[in-house]
């Protein structure tokens, strides 16, 4: 939800980076594979631009394949969702500030982006505006794959994508507990380990990401056949193709 793709510009030997979602930021670096870590800084600058107007944060747009994508500091994602909270309810900071029974320095501090404010204070936050945290700092378009080595998962889209290069609204799942070269090359399970897996030889399409899938409202489970056996297998159909 919060994890903001980038796109990184060459002028003079140098390099920085812009971000679609947040205009205001900017960042600045010599080394292009450093891209996402070196602009967080400059996002994170340009978030308080939107407190002090008053503004709501935007979510981030899903990045194109390959897209650099900037993972900020898990508090300074949920300080972005407290801040969209606020605005979403309609109350100020010094409202807040009055329901926490706090000063309006210490929660104007609460959706400072560079103060290490307490992770209790922000859960009361959450709490008194009756949100949970979890539910409003995930996206639902990414997808983890626990199998599949550090920070590795996919977009939803992506999926979506690759059926629609295929013209077919299904997908046989074909997870099995084998290297990859004995795993159905049309199969969910081998598109995940060639694809987003850093761990390949090790089964991708599991209950659990499926689940994940589930939970976009976008795929349901089906029978299908085989293209190959011509069995009954299980697949992976996706409920609105014009998505």
């Amino acid at each position: 939800m919060y994890d903001y793709p980038i796109v990184v510009h060459k002028e003079a030997g140098k390099y920085w980076s812009s971000c679609p979602d947040i205009p205001e930021a900017r960042s600045d670096f010599d080394d292009k594979n450093q891209a996402a870590e070196a602009s967080v800084s400059g996002i994170v600058l340009a978030l308080a631009i939107y407190v002090d107007q008053y503004r709501q944060i935007p979510e981030a747009s899903i990045p194109a394949e390959g897209q650099p994508v900037v993972k900020l500091p898990i508090q300074v994602v949920a300080k972005i969702a407290l801040w969209n909270a606020i605005q979403a309810s309609g109350i100020r900071v010094a409202g807040l500030a009055r329901m926490l029974e706090l000063s309006h320095t210490v929660a104007s501090r609460l959706v400072d982006f560079e103060h290490n404010s307490k992770i209790e204070q922000l859960e009361a936050a959450f709490k008194t505006l009756r949100t949970d945290i979890k539910k409003i700092t995930r996206s639902r378009s990414w997808i983890v794959l626990p199998h599949g080595g550090p920070e590795a998962g996919f977009y939803v889209e992506r999926l979506i994508d690759e059926l629609k290069l295929r013209k077919t609204d299904h997908i046989v799942i074909g997870a099995v507990a084998s290297a990859i070269d004995k795993v159905k090359p049309y199969s969910l399970d081998y598109w995940l380990r060639s694809r987003y897996a850093r761990t390949p030889n090790t089964k991708q399409a599991t209950a659990e990401v499926t689940n994940q899938l589930l939970s976009t409202g976008l795929f349901d489970r089906m029978d299908a056949v085989d293209p190959i056996t011509g069995h009954k297998v299980e697949a992976m159909y996706l409920v609105h193709p014009s998505h």
